[in-house]
């Protein structure tokens, strides 16, 4: 199981810090001609704080293991912060209406993100009750 969970949060790693440096740097135009269609409804500072935040939750499921900071704590977090932005990605493509793919991606992401989210939590608890 420990290999899964680190499978998964390597693809989460690369995905979401792939997607938030785009975001971050990339101009609103280059976005949506790379298929980023429903960034056309909104403004570039939200964009810009969607792909930090992006990139900060990224940050905050590395960091932890390489400065042996509280994993156990900052990584779940970390990976509920992914969730959440995945939520918000679904209501986005749901009331567009935009292709099922994208829903998909978002839907699968956000199971990721949480599975990750509660498989590290359940570590936590583990090391609480030992």
């Amino acid at each position: 199981m420990k290999i899964t969970i680190w499978i998964l949060q390597t693809i989460l790693i690369i995905a979401f810090m792939a997607a938030g440096l785009l975001k971050v740097y990339m101009s609103l135009p280059d976005l949506i001609a790379q298929g980023m269609l429903w960034i056309a409804d909104f403004s570039i500072v939200q964009v810009r704080i969607i792909g930090s935040l992006e990139v900060l939750a990224v940050l905050g499921m590395i960091l932890p293991y390489i400065l042996k900071v509280l994993p156990k704590i900052l990584v779940p977090l970390a990976a509920v912060g992914l969730a959440l932005t995945m939520v918000g990605g679904l209501v986005t493509h749901i009331n567009r209406g935009d292709p099922i793919a994208s829903i998909i991606i978002n839907s699968v992401l956000l199971l990721m993100s949480l599975f990750v989210a509660f498989q590290r939590y359940k570590e936590l608890i583990k090391v609480d009750k030992a």
